[in-house]
């Protein structure tokens, strides 16, 4: 029984703290981080001040979490496709495909990070930094492995992964929906155009299992 109310306790709370950053999330969107505060933010919410402060120091705690998580999923999507038994061409395309959608899934906290970087704490910054060329430097590994293998034709593995990332990004900010293209559609096309890039002319994407 303590065990189950302890995560019974844990689940309460991360719930609180997701409400609280949604909340966060749509109000730095909206009104931008330095003209948004704790208390407009309790204010969507219907709560305290005092609420939020059970949970988050501070306004610039928020803007971290925000900030951090859409990478974290690019990451996490990333790791789970490297880990599977496609082919280095599947993995690819894969990769692009789901990490396009991922990226429009989390189109808020991108812009949000590329707006308010300026305002994050040195170390937070340099971590996001890092994760974002850790998973361009898995990208390189993976076109250079294809490049051994002939699979893919390029000049340089390392400025075709900085391509491929920088392109991921950009959907945060052209994406509109418009109900023209869905996000699975858009995942397709980036992928398919990923593939010629890297002269793999031939690839089709691989169905989803």
């Amino acid at each position: 029984m303590p065990s189950q109310r302890s995560a019974l306790k844990g689940e309460v709370i991360a719930l609180k703290r997701k409400r609280i950053v949604d909340a966060a999330r749509r109000l730095f969107y909206e009104k931008g981080y330095e003209r948004t505060t704790l208390d407009d933010i309790a204010a969507r919410l219907e709560v305290t001040k005092q609420f939020i402060y059970s949970y988050y120091k501070n306004k610039t705690e928020l803007l971290h979490e925000i900030s951090m998580q859409c990478i974290g999923e690019c990451l996490k999507t990333q790791s789970r496709i490297l880990a599977g038994k496609l082919s280095i061409p599947e993995k690819l395309a894969r990769i692009v495909d789901e990490v396009a959608q991922v990226i429009i899934s989390y189109q808020a906290h991108t812009i949000i990070y590329l707006r308010e970087e300026m305002n994050l704490d040195p170390e937070i910054a340099r971590t996001i930094r890092e994760e974002r060329n850790e998973f361009d430097h898995r990208t390189m590994k993976l076109l250079k492995e294809g490049m051994r293998n002939g699979d893919f034709h390029m000049v340089d593995e390392r400025i075709t992964a900085r391509c491929i990332g920088g392109m991921l990004v950009w959907c945060a900010l052209w994406y509109r929906d418009l109900g023209v293209l869905a996000p699975t559609a858009i995942g397709q096309l980036i992928s398919q155009n990923v593939m010629r890039m890297v002269g793999h002319h031939e690839y089709k994407t691989a169905k989803k299992k």
